[in-house]
C-alpha cells in the first residue's frame, strides 16, 4: 500500500473515532458544502438537456421490482425493461437515488468485516449507452482507470475542482465507455458544459444497465481512478460527510435521495 493510501486510511479512522465520540466527522466538509450552495445556480447540467425540468422516472433499488440491477440479472433484458418503461411515460432519463440501501450490493464482492457496503453514495442516471456527459463545473482530470470487474465501474473518470482559494473537492463519474479515457492526462482541464465522457455498454461498464454514476467526494482518502461507491449502513453519517448528496449539483427538484430506512 503506498503513503498516500496509508494516509487516506489514517484520516477515515481519524472520521470514524470522531463519530464515535459524538463529534461531526468531517468538519471540513461544512466550507465545502456551504460554496456548492452558495453556487448551485452555476452549475452546467451533466446531460444535453436539463435536468432540473425534464421527466424522469425514480427507481427504487433497496428491493426487487420490475427492473433488477446487478446480482445476476441479466442486463440486456433489465435494459429492455427500463427503456421501455422510460419511453412509455416519455421519460428521458431514469434515476437511482442517493443513500438507498441497495439489495444488488449484498454479494460477497461487497462485504467487508461481515457488513456490506450496501448504501448508494452517487446518483445514476440511466440512458442509453453512448450518451454524452458534460462537465458542470470548470475542473481538471485528477485520475482515470478501467475498474473491470465484473459489477464495479468499468471506465472510470475522477475530476478535480479548484473554483476558488481554500475550495478544493472531486467528482466521480463512472460506468463510461472505454472510449471516454482515450486522450486524458492526468491534469487535463475541462471547461463547464464541455463534453467529457460517454455513457458505456455491459459488459464494458462492469455489466450493468448503461448509465452513469455521479458523485461529489470531499476526501479522495488518496485513491486514484477509484472511489468507494457505497458504504457501509453502519458508517453512513460518515460517508455521507465526505460524499454528500450528489444531488446538490444534478438539482433534481424530484425526490432523488431515499429515507435513512432505505425506502
Amino acid at each position: 500500500m503506498n503513503d498516500e493510501l496509508v494516509r487516506g486510511e489514517e484520516r477515515l479512522a481519524t472520521c470514524l473515532a470522531r463519530y464515535a465520540q459524538g463529534e461531526a466527522p468531517f468538519p471540513e466538509g461544512q466550507k465545502l458544502l456551504s460554496w456548492i450552495g452558495d453556487n448551485q445556480d452555476q452549475f452546467a447540467s451533466v446531460l444535453s438537456f436539463d435536468l432540473k425540468t425534464c421527466r424522469k422516472i425514480v427507481y427504487d433499488f433497496s428491493c426487487n421490482g420490475d427492473v433488477v440491477i446487478g446480482g445476476t440479472s441479466d442486463p440486456a433484458r433489465q435494459t429492455e425493461l427500463m427503456f421501455a418503461q422510460m419511453a412509455a411515460q416519455n421519460a428521458p432519463v431514469g434515476v437511482g437515488r442517493y443513500r438507498e440501501d441497495r439489495i444488488c450490493y449484498q454479494s460477497p464482492q461487497f462485504k467487508v468485516g461481515g457488513e456490506a457496503r450496501s448504501q448508494h453514495l452517487g446518483i445514476d442516471l440511466f440512458l442509453p449507452a453512448g450518451t454524452p456527459v458534460f462537465m458542470p463545473l470548470d475542473g481538471v482530470v485528477h485520475s482515470f482507470a478501467d475498474n473491470d470487474l465484473p459489477l464495479d465501474y468499468g471506465p472510470t473518470i475522477i475530476m478535480e475542482h479548484n473554483p476558488e482559494p481554500g475550495i478544493t473537492f472531486w467528482t466521480l463519474y463512472g460506468h463510461l465507455s472505454r472510449e471516454s479515457l482515450v486522450g486524458l492526462y492526468e491534469g487535463k482541464p475541462f471547461a463547464k458544459g464541455e463534453e467529457l465522457c460517454q455513457f458505456g455498454d455491459y459488459p464494458i461498464n462492469g455489466d450493468w444497465i448503461p448509465h452513469l454514476h455521479f458523485q461529489i467526494i470531499f476526501d479522495l482518502l488518496g485513491k486514484r481512478g477509484d472511489y468507494f461507491g457505497a458504504a457501509k449502513p453502519s458508517q453512513w453519517d460518515v460517508w455521507e460527510a465526505i460524499c454528500p448528496n450528489a444531488n446538490l449539483i444534478l438539482q433534481m427538484p424530484e425526490n432523488v435521495t431515499a429515507s435513512r430506512q432505505g425506502v
